[in-house]
């Protein structure tokens, strides 16, 4: 269950991420395709104007998006963490809460890494350069 922030600057970052697809975890399997439809357009490039469907992707491509997607919902995942703890922050002073919340923005932020370099890695793949 999301706990909404009572910081707005927190909400408003929600709504932001939103746009890119983020939504709170339901439980479901991922749509693939149509998460892939959400984020391909980060990937056109003047060699590249137009991305591939999932589908139209190769399985090595799959593969590479698939792993880019899903360090995306970890991301997610550690977002709404954040945003918990957060939350309790506003609760009123406690050293443990401060610690909790420190950890929790710490992961988030490492994960955003990971999805940056999972991009990174990506959009080599899709360029037909690998590793």
């Amino acid at each position: 269950m999301i706990v909404p922030s009572p910081d707005q600057l927190v909400e408003d970052n929600a709504s932001i991420l939103a746009k890119f697809g983020y939504q709170p975890y339901g439980g479901a399997d991922e749509d693939w395709s149509a998460m892939w439809a959400l984020l391909k357009g980060d990937f056109t490039t003047v060699d590249m104007p137009e991305v591939p469907d999932f589908d139209g992707l190769s399985v090595s491509q799959q593969e590479a998006a698939k792993i880019y997607m899903r360090r995306r919902l970890i991301a997610d995942r550690f977002f709404e963490e954040c945003r918990r703890c957060h939350a309790d922050l506003h609760k009123g002073v406690d050293t443990e809460q401060v610690e909790r919340y420190t950890l929790a923005r710490d992961a988030y932020e490492d994960s955003v890494n990971h999805f940056g370099e999972a991009r990174e890695k990506l959009a080599e793949v899709l360029r037909g350069v690998y590793w």
